[in-house]
């Protein structure tokens, strides 16, 4: 019920904003809230955010028993909200389907019922291995989990 109560607040918040809610996670000592943007996240969209939640829990005793945190979600925080794959187009990414498959590509669209990856194939024919590019369609019903792919090595370069 907490949980609810915060989410609402927040997206009533960020309604007028270009940010949006990513995640709420309650703990019995911890509230901690994911915030994100197309434009990314500033360290003052947090603080308000904060203040207003703080305004809103001043009267009761929640944030006597929780510490509230609102931070932008970390690089190994998996995608959880459809604006988060719309920021994420063309990067790399790597999903577990919930048959346990892993497939990894790169982020080519995403739609309000799934996303199409550009997945490269690689097949073995005749002791030889053969790379293909295929066009993978997966609605999000079938992903159990997505995580941007980070590849320092091409920061670096």
């Amino acid at each position: 019920m907490l949980k609810d109560q915060i989410k609402n607040l927040v997206e009533e918040k960020l309604g007028a904003t270009d940010c949006f809610l990513v995640d709420v996670k309650v703990s019995p000592s911890k509230i901690i809230v994911y915030i994100d943007s197309m434009r990314g996240i500033k360290i003052e969209d947090c603080v308000e955010v904060n203040r207003f939640l703080q305004q809103q829990f001043e009267e009761g005793d929640v944030l006597e028993r929780h510490e509230l945190e609102v931070s932008s979600p970390g690089m190994d925080e998996p995608l959880k909200v459809i604006q988060q794959y719309r920021k994420k187009t063309g990067k790399e990414i790597s999903i577990i389907t919930f048959d346990g498959l892993r497939h990894t590509g790169i982020l080519k669209s995403v739609s309000d019922d799934g996303i199409e990856l550009e997945e490269i194939i690689i097949k073995k024919t005749e002791g030889k291995k053969e790379k293909s590019i295929e066009l993978i369609t997966f609605p999000f019903s079938q992903i159990k989990e997505t995580k941007v792919i980070f590849s320092f090595d091409k920061i670096l370069k």
